[in-house]
């Protein structure tokens, strides 16, 4: 389930959003979203590197 989120940017923020939304054909939400999972994804590569380092 989708949970809505009200969220305050600066100006700058809202601006690069704005144009990697319409470089990549998407929503300025559909974007934003789509980063945070790429981040998620990198992190936890970045645990499961670190946890095989250590194993």
């Amino acid at each position: 389930m989708d949970v809505k989120l009200q969220l305050r940017l600066p100006r700058n923020v809202r601006d690069w959003l704005k144009k990697e939304a319409k470089r990549h054909d998407r929503s300025m939400n559909g974007r934003m979203v789509a980063i945070l999972k790429e981040k998620m994804a990198e992190q936890s590569a970045g645990n499961e590197k670190t946890s095989d380092q250590q194993g």
